[in-house]
């Protein structure tokens, strides 16, 4: 099920993606939930009939659970579906989007493995699209703790493998499994093994071991949000391979590089679609503005950041390059 059928210019583009490369699906559905709640589909590929579906699914799981980023069994009855999970892209505020995965008998269940990529996802997709919300609502009071900036997260989001030489799965843990089992109701099977495209990174990055007597770690990121790491690991029956799967985090958010830098949620937004390679013409589109609006945002971008050009805007906002001292010179764009 191609991720093209929803536009490259919309954030959500390259987490579903993702999705679809890692999870195998008979078919799938996908919309971005409004400001009101209402659902808006992103191609003429959801009918009215498909949304009507994701509207009773959304309000099924909001029944169970009725804020936050959510990943749960499917509770609506899809046609033709033998099971299916759903992800609610949200913050503690607001519903971003949802999408519904579905799988007939061919199929057959999702596994632990599956589940545990899509947590991740979840996870990422939830921050790109809040990106497009930094400014609250009307009649939201922001509230935040006194010791806010000292405060960790309350988990730290990895999974991890034990494979054979055979790349079959001996042993796993993830760290998600106790927090989203307790939450969704999810049944899922045991994995023999990864998801092929995540199976493929492994074989590619472990290929030389075989004929070295130097077994390198390695390191890939197979889709936008995880990043994959081997390490050889030796067993009373031979050399195993290790593999820890983590989310993928950009070294800074943009909601701190707004804070740091003074720019506007506005700013931000287009901000987050530059982040994802969109062009001028793409940004306006997207956020239902002009080119030259667009040109003023990043220029106003850039002379709060010090930077010459977008490519040094785009490493100090992730906090790759300083910023320069108070009184330097900025060259024009």
């Amino acid at each position: 099920m191609a991720a093209h059928r929803v536009p490259p210019t919309d954030p959500a583009h390259a987490v579903l993606a993702g999705i679809l490369e890692v999870v195998r699906t008979s078919s799938w559905h996908f919309a971005r939930i409004n400001r009101n709640g209402d659902l808006r589909g992103l191609s003429a590929a959801l009918t009215e009939r498909g949304r009507l579906d994701l509207v009773d699914e959304l309000r099924r799981q909001r029944a169970v659970s009725p804020s936050g980023p959510r990943i749960a069994a499917t509770l609506h009855r899809f046609e033709a579906m033998e099971s299916g999970i759903t992800l609610i892209f949200a913050d503690a505020r607001a519903d971003y989007g949802i999408i519904t995965l579905l799988r007939d008998a061919t199929l057959g269940p999702f596994t632990s493995s599956e589940i545990s990529m899509l947590t991740f996802a979840l996870d990422a997709g939830s921050d790109r699209l809040s990106a497009l919300r930094l400014q609250p609502p009307a009649g939201y009071a922001a509230t935040r703790p006194a010791n806010a900036a000292t405060v960790a997260p309350p988990y730290h989001e990895e999974a991890f493998y034990v494979l054979d030489g055979d790349l079959r799965i001996v042993l796993a843990w993830s760290s998600e499994q106790e927090r989203r089992n307790a939450l969704t109701g999810i049944h899922a099977d045991i994995p023999e093994r990864l998801p092929p495209l995540l199976e493929d990174s492994v074989r590619d990055l472990t290929a030389a071991w075989a004929t070295s007597s130097i077994k390198d770690p390695g390191i890939a990121r197979p889709v936008s949000f995880l990043v994959l790491r081997t390490q050889p690991m030796s067993g009373p029956t031979g050399l195993f391979v290790g593999v820890r799967i983590d989310r993928f985090l950009p070294p800074n958010s943009l909601t701190g590089a707004a804070s740091r830098f003074r720019i506007s949620p506005r700013e931000v937004q287009v901000l987050a679609l530059l982040l994802d390679g969109e062009h001028l013409d793409q940004i306006a589109d997207t956020l239902h503005i002009t080119s030259s609006t667009v040109q003023d945002h990043i220029k106003s971008m850039l002379d709060k950041t010090g930077s010459r050009n977008r490519s040094e805007l785009i490493a100090r906002i992730l906090g790759w390059e300083s910023a320069p001292s108070v009184g330097a010179s900025v060259s024009p764009m």
